[in-house]
Order: structure tokens, then C-alpha cells, then sequence
């Protein structure tokens, strides 16, 4: 082990599968014996108003797009952001 992090880590997984293996195996066994769909379900029809809704916020996503692309930046114009990465602070004690 590394870390004793990594052991807790282990440790918890560990817990966990040892917890959910007869739960899965269950599952498993009821997936195989229940009767199989015939049709996959389809989702259920939206109302109008959501449909309506949906094709407004489409819309005005694709004219703030079309408005963001048209604008024409100037050569030689200056960055917006630089990113500038820190070295991370050291701990006391290492």
C-alpha cells in the first residue's frame, strides 16, 4: 500500500461489493427468469406548450451563436484571458 488513503479506499470498495454481491446476483437471476418486452417503450408525448417552449430556447441559442460568431475581432487585438498556472503551496512539515 502507498498511502493510507489508498487503503481505506480499498477497504470501502471492498465493503461495498461484499455488501451488494448477493443484491446483484438476485438481480441477476430475476433478469433471466422475467418474460422479456416485446416493444421498447417510447417516451411519452410532450404537451404542446413544452414542445413550444423547448423550440423558443433552440432558437434564441442559435441567434446568440449566429451573433457571437458574426462579430469581427480586429488583428492584433489583445488575448482575453492568459491562464497562468501556480505551483501548489507546500505543506509544513514535508
Amino acid at each position: 500500500m502507498k498511502s493510507r488513503r489508498e487503503f481505506l479506499r480499498l477497504v470501502a470498495v471492498g465493503s461495498a461489493a461484499a455488501v451488494t454481491g448477493p443484491a446483484r446476483r438476485a438481480a441477476a437471476a430475476a433478469a433471466k427468469s422475467a418474460p422479456k418486452a416485446s416493444a421498447p417503450k417510447t417516451e411519452a408525448p410532450r404537451p404542446a406548450a413544452v414542445k413550444t417552449e423547448i423550440d423558443r430556447q433552440k432558437k434564441s441559442t442559435a441567434d446568440a451563436l449566429k451573433t457571437i460568431r458574426k462579430y469581427e475581432l480586429p488583428a492584433g487585438s489583445p488575448l482575453a484571458f492568459t491562464f497562468k498556472p501556480l505551483r501548489p503551496a507546500r505543506r509544513a512539515g514535508h
